[in-house]
């Protein structure tokens, strides 16, 4: 039994870095002046046995942040856009041999609220639900 994560972030972060133009991070961002980036978050799986091998339930959230002059969430949603029309129900996720990914939805979408207003900065999050089996 693996760690399915591994593979599917590598995934993630290239499609969307792909379908952006941003900069993916993986759990946190570094403390440099960034306005527009996307962070990879609260990744989460649990296994199961089955007859070919360990099937994951995996739940990826997509963290979009941008800091402008602006108020409002419009770019972040427009961001987040361009990652669903990428990244939807329709995709196939290819993974290196010996996992296969047989299903991927969105789960939520949602705005995060409760932000100082002071700080210009406004979050869009995708929560992705996927299954994976790493194949034995």
């Amino acid at each position: 039994m693996l760690n399915p994560n591994i593979e599917i972030k590598k995934w993630f972060i290239t499609h969307i870095a792909s379908a952006t133009g941003l900069n993916v991070y993986d759990g946190m961002a570094p403390d440099i002046d960034l306005t527009e980036y996307i962070v990879l978050d609260g990744r989460t799986s649990s296994q199961e046995q089955g007859k070919s091998g360990y099937t994951n339930s995996n739940v990826i959230i997509v963290d979009i942040i941008t800091k402008n002059a602006n108020f409002g969430y419009k770019r972040a949603e427009t961001i987040s856009n361009l990652i669903l029309t990428a990244i939807n129900s329709d995709t196939t996720i290819t993974l290196p041999s010996g996992w296969v990914s047989s299903s991927l939805f969105v789960n939520s979408i949602q705005n995060l609220d409760g932000l100082n207003p002071l700080d210009n900065v406004f979050r869009t999050l995708i929560t992705y639900n996927l299954t994976i089996t790493q194949i034995q």
